[in-house]
């Protein structure tokens, strides 16, 4: 089940991304967008011609993808498992849920970073990011507006909306599913924040490890998948590098940046789960 699984939660993702880019096409530009649809449009077309009748103004043929392998990926569940088809579905959608919520989270922390000026903020991979997030974050800056230049907080806002939800989902799913233990919906918040910020912090660190290794390479600057290593990366290791300069041709930013994720990991974050 373990190689299905991860097959179907790419596929709810990709799903996920059609319906957020529904301009990618087999003419698309960005090689990207290109692959997105080609592994995308063999299941979408037999949905806009079974269910979606004429032609809406917007398609929703990868919402209802997404709906259907969380069904289909629950019912597989149960039945291996040997759970009822309720008990399943609900896990199906949790985890579907937490995926979105931890992907959500990523592109926000990079938009987030494209607003204090990272490298490549501009570049094709920084305005697809933008454009991902805006439906998301667009209410939040009508709430909270910030400053034309500098940092923007609404994505900061909606990584921590993100965890809240999350929560509440936690809270409320517990009560159906066998496996979670009922928690206080505020200690359940709590616990989905810090587990969100514990998943970012992940994510930096593989990001910041890949560009160390990467680096001996000399790869090609113009790559998307290089300018999103930097994207994430340097706002981290850019003061590192301000304080520790390397006047000896040793880059020890890397390192330090390592160290101080596993710092807080192992003492910030577990302090934040005894308020």
């Amino acid at each position: 089940m373990t190689w299905l699984d991860m097959v179907l939660t790419g596929y709810m993702a990709a799903f996920g991304l059609r319906l957020l880019l529904p301009s990618a096409g087999p003419f698309s530009d960005s090689p990207i967008l290109r692959g997105l649809y080609a592994a995308t449009e063999p299941v979408l077309r037999p949905i806009r011609r079974i269910v979606m009748r004429g032609e809406p103004r917007t398609d929703w043929s990868p919402l209802i993808a997404v709906l259907l392998l969380m069904v289909l990926r629950g019912g597989l569940s149960a039945a291996l498992s040997g759970e009822s088809a309720s008990t399943g579905v609900a896990g199906s959608v949790l985890d579907a849920t937490r995926v979105a919520i931890y992907v959500l989270s990523v592109l926000f922390l990079g938009v987030f970073f494209i607003s204090i000026d990272t490298p490549f903020g501009y570049s094709q991979i920084g305005h697809m990011m933008y454009t991902l997030s805006s439906p998301f974050l667009a209410p939040i800056r009508l709430l909270f507006p910030g400053k034309r230049r500098g940092a923007d907080p609404a994505p900061l806002l909606g990584i921590v909306l993100l965890g809240g939800g999350h929560g509440l989902l936690l809270f409320e799913f517990s009560a159906y599913l066998p496996d979670m233990s009922p928690l206080p919906m505020g200690q359940s918040i709590l616990l989905s924040l810090v587990d969100l910020l514990d998943t970012l912090l992940d994510v930096l660190f593989v990001v910041i490890l890949v560009r160390a290794l990467v680096s001996w390479f000399n790869p090609d600057p113009s790559t998307p998948m290089f300018q999103a290593l930097i994207l994430y990366s340097d706002p981290i290791l850019a003061p590192i590098q301000r304080i520790m300069p390397s006047n000896i041709g040793i880059d020890f930013s890397p390192l330090v940046a390592i160290l101080v994720l596993l710092f807080f990991q192992s003492s910030v974050l577990p302090l934040l789960l005894r308020i």
